[in-house]
């Protein structure tokens, strides 16, 4: 009854681990498969394959200014963009995160903030949930800003025509 969604079962977690530590500044695209800790600034976009397994974790001093892609997404730091975490978003006490989210699973702690729009995924068939990044992101190549989401496109482009 309160059981998984078919079709959303969490995949084995990879046991590579990648770490940005205190103080880094990073500018441009991240790749990573597994789990990614972040201490430091980001600023672009972090994708993973999603199945993958793959948890980003954006730690108490960490920012992240770009749009994310993975599998489950821990924020006890600052995001600034779109989420799409197939498995979960968890923001803690200390987290802010301003920007769309589609998951299947959300957790906001007393305290956290956050700011946007959360869009549970867990209905979506497998086609649809594997079409989120081009529709929800758009362009691999440009990063999302939170104020740039789908229904924001829409309505400013029905406004200029």
């Amino acid at each position: 009854m309160f059981g998984r969604k078919k079709g959303t079962e969490a995949a084995p977690a990879s046991p590579e681990i990648g770490l940005l530590g205190a103080g880094t500044k990073f500018e441009g695209k991240i790749r990573f498969r597994g789990t990614l800790r972040l201490d430091g600034t980001v600023r672009g976009d972090i994708r993973s394959e999603p199945g993958s397994g793959s948890v980003l974790v954006i730690n108490r001093n960490a920012a992240v200014l770009g749009s994310v892609v993975s599998d489950s997404v821990l924020v006890s730091g600052e995001l600034q963009g779109n989420v799409i975490a197939q498995q979960s978003v968890e923001i803690f006490r200390d987290g802010r995160l301003r920007g769309d989210i589609y998951t299947g699973s959300i957790m906001i702690e007393s305290g956290a903030e956050f700011q946007g729009g959360c869009h549970m995924i867990g209905d979506m068939s497998a086609e649809e949930r594997a079409a989120l990044p081009q529709a929800v992101l758009g362009n691999e190549d440009a990063p999302a800003a939170a104020s740039d989401s789908p229904r924001r496109r829409k309505s400013e482009s029905k406004a200029s025509a």
